[in-house]
């Protein structure tokens, strides 16, 4: 008999194979008290766990490159970076010295203190920091414990070309070395759509599904699955002709992705004969080679902040010879770099990580622009490279997390102070580079004619506009499923911004995670999106789905679904949007 599960979908696709219960050991982290004389020998062994568990997440962050790069590598450069954090190296050796105790026990104490100082605090991006410092924790504690990276599949041997891997919960390192395994599916007891493991799993294109309640102890080890990624759902020991069914529906997806290749070199037309502009998120020059190779005519958002997460902060030349390199990659293409993107989720030492008290919300708190204002040297570094940058092609420079017009006057009095001093220098750069920005925040959204007076452009950075507008945090499991892009008070935010942009003619693209989901392209297209900005991976799939579209007939698909009230899983936007393309 075929027992149904569901959860929460998070990558859209069709898995059928074989179970695997990755069991969940907990570490038994012994105490043991050390002689004086033994310290030295405990913080070298440290080191080499410290030295150790870096290197196999370097490994992990190669090799994830090739299959989806941007927010995927991010993610484990996130997890390197704390491996090195002086917060929790630097303050475990302090406790082997004060407490003369071994390393495990060291690192499970500081551990503890700093949990105890995030759960005071009522913030989904502190929740997240706390789940990947627990997650870096177990990394080296395992290691000291085994002399090995602990990896969750080790009791299955070659590739796992058929077998779908049912878990408590996975790390984005799990997920990692699943894929490089070749697993079908990924199915997890806990977990977000939007926490860092989905992300990850999305970027890597594996079908997963989340939040599927006691999956561990109603799935047996070896029995049938079913994996449906798009609604969330999975099946046990299905009867055969669900099987066919799913085979046939797996094959159907398969013969779509293998059709993407035939729109690679056809232009991203609709069918009414609108003309849509596709560009690439990414900041790796191993993607950047590959951005005109999928379509994209340029980069639409360059995340600067992976410069300033190897450590110490990147000086002006580094960052000019990176800007400099990424636009005669795109050999003529727009290169927009997002100037520095971080706080609260990241830290590169100018807010206190060490204590996360000192910003009660810091979702809401000192970061992006706000950071780089009030750190004004730091930032006139960057915008000196960039400008720099600009004399050698097409580069747009874009502030994230604007509010106010004071905010972007504060943006041009810096470059205008740069500008001079580069040509007092007799430095050359372009005088006309364009200043755009991020549509990120509710307030922002509703200020759009007073801010389009001062910008070039603009670019909607959809997750936190999202996030904020619903009051929703996208990676806590409990609430993630009001995450919905599709709501109608989102549907008339946006439809609110791109009207704005239109009166004011200023030019508007998407830059956030819906521009990539293939889901959401005909309401963006029926809204008035012409640039979609997305991983790279991303780009036929969008490009396909434009040119089956009339968007003519989404348009009014939309007004029709406006006008009836809209709302309810049995009027979906989405399923509307796309019904009305099948009665043309």
């Amino acid at each position: 008999m075929t027992l149904a599960m569901s959860g929460q979908a998070v990558e859209s696709g069709i898995a059928v194979g074989q179970a695997h219960i990755i069991e969940s050991r907990e570490l038994q982290i012994a105490e043991y008290r050390l002689d004086e004389g033994a310290i030295p020998a405990e913080i070298e062994r440290l080191n080499l766990a410290l030295d150790a568990v870096k290197a196999y997440l370097e490994s992990l962050s190669a090799k994830v490159i090739g299959g989806a790069g941007g927010s995927a590598e991010e993610i484990i450069r996130t997890h390197i970076f704390m491996v090195s954090d002086d917060a929790l190296s630097q303050a475990a050796k302090e406790r082997i010295h004060e407490l003369k105790c071994n390393a495990e026990w060291a690192l499970q104490v500081q551990l503890g203190d700093l949990l105890t100082q995030f759960r005071q605090i009522d913030d989904p991006y502190i929740a997240t920091r706390a789940d990947d410092v627990v997650q870096v924790v177990r990394m080296i504690q395992k290691f000291l414990a085994t002399g090995a990276p602990a990896e969750p599949i080790t009791s299955i041997e070659g590739r796992l070309a058929h077998t779908l891997a049912v878990a408590s919960e996975l790390t984005p390192g799990d997920v990692a070395a699943l894929r490089e395994r070749g697993i079908a599916g990924i199915i997890t007891e806990h977990g977000s759509p939007y926490s860092h493991t989905a992300i990850l799993a999305r970027s890597l294109g594996i079908p997963t599904v989340m939040g599927v309640r006691r999956a561990q102890s109603l799935i047996n080890e070896g029995e049938q699955l079913i994996l449906d990624g798009h609604y969330g759902i999975v099946l046990a020991e299905p009867e055969e002709s669900i099987v066919r069914h799913y085979l046939s529906k797996q094959a159907e997806t398969d013969r779509f992705l293998q059709n993407l290749e035939s729109v690679r070199d056809k232009t991203a037309r609709s069918l009414d004969g609108i003309n849509i502009t596709l560009m690439a998120n990414t900041e790796r020059s191993e993607e950047l080679q590959r951005v005109r190779h999928d379509g994209a005519l340029g980069v639409g958002l360059y995340r600067s902040e992976f410069l300033f997460l190897q450590g110490a902060l990147p000086d002006e030349n580094t960052q000019y010879a990176t800007y400099r390199s990424a636009v005669e990659c795109l050999d003529g293409g727009p290169l927009v770099v997002r100037t520095l993107d971080i706080g609260s989720d990241k830290d590169i030492g100018l807010t206190d990580f060490s204590d996360p008290g000192h910003h009660p919300n810091p979702a809401m708190g000192l970061r992006a622009v706000r950071l780089c204002l009030r750190e004004r040297e730091m930032f006139k570094t960057q915008l000196r490279a960039i400008l720099r940058a600009s004399a050698h092609g097409d580069i747009r420079c874009l502030i994230p997390m604007l509010t106010s017009t004071q905010e972007v006057l504060a943006v041009r009095s810096l470059m205008e102070e740069v500008s001079e001093e580069l040509t007092e220098a007799g430095i050359a750069f372009n005088r006309d580079i364009p200043l755009g920005g991020m549509i990120e925040v509710p307030a922002a959204a509703l200020a759009i004619h007073e801010l389009g007076r001062h910008l070039d452009f603009l670019s909607i950075g959809t997750n936190d506009l999202i996030q904020y507008a619903l009051a929703t945090d996208r990676v806590d499991e409990s609430v993630a499923h009001l995450y919905e892009p599709d709501h109608p008070g989102i549907v008339q935010l946006l439809r609110q911004i791109f009207r704005a942009a239109q009166e004011i003619e200023i030019p508007l693209a998407v830059c956030g995670e819906l521009a990539g989901d293939r889901r959401y392209t005909r309401l963006l297209l029926a809204l008035g999106l012409r640039e979609f900005s997305m991983q790279p991976r991303s780009l036929l799939e969008v490009k396909q789905v434009i040119r089956e579209t009339d968007i003519s007939r989404a348009n009014a698909a939309l007004r029709e679904w406006i006008q009836s009230g809209g709302g309810g899983a049995e009027n979906s936007l989405v399923n509307f949007l796309d019904s009305a393309q099948l009665d043309r």
